[in-house]
């Protein structure tokens, strides 16, 4: 008789289930707090490469030329705005031009890891639709991003993004 009041005193006893509950619950918790962190820390980047690229656009579309020392020094803005300033990028300027039915590369400038950037495709699907003998700046940005955590498959990030913009000041921006 005593073993079976033992046991059901054993098994009607709740002291430790806040315990268990506890240890069953602080994974998942941990878990779901380092997924939301790493997929914020993923869209903080991809949004710093837009933001990047966009004001990489402005700054070039408001010269009238475009020189190997001003380019150094919109290279040095764009890498200075990447979440991970360790991380390989690379920047391509290209002053784009339409004219006989076709978009023409009057100059392009390339900066940082440029083994990064993709083969320069100037056409239609790339570029927006521009009269005859006008211009515009078109500015590819590339930058590699490692996540907060590798936990979920996500490690290396490269993030490619496009940019481009009429000139302000003048038809077309002359490069040098």
């Amino acid at each position: 008789m005593t073993r079976q009041f033992y046991a059901k005193r054993l098994l009607s006893n709740e002291a430790g289930t806040s315990g268990i509950e506890f240890a069953l619950t602080v994974p998942i918790i941990i878990l779901l707090f380092l997924g939301a962190t790493t997929l914020y820390d993923l869209l903080r980047s991809y949004n710093r490469i837009v933001e990047a690229n966009g004001i990489v656009a402005d700054i070039v579309a408001r010269q009238m030329t475009m020189d190997d020392t001003f380019f150094t020094k919109t290279y040095g803005t764009f890498a200075a705005l990447q979440a991970d300033k360790s991380m390989p990028n690379a920047l391509r300027i290209t002053s784009v031009i339409w004219k006989n039915g076709k978009y023409t590369a009057d100059w392009t400038k390339k900066a940082g890891t440029t083994a990064l950037l993709p083969t320069q495709k100037l056409d239609t699907t790339t570029l927006p639709t521009i009269p005859s003998g006008d211009s515009i700046i078109f500015v590819e940005g590339i930058t590699q991003y490692t996540a907060f955590s590798a936990l979920f498959g996500f490690g290396t990030v490269t993030y490619s993004e496009n940019a481009f913009t009429r000139p302000r000041f003048t038809a077309v921006v002359k490069g040098s």
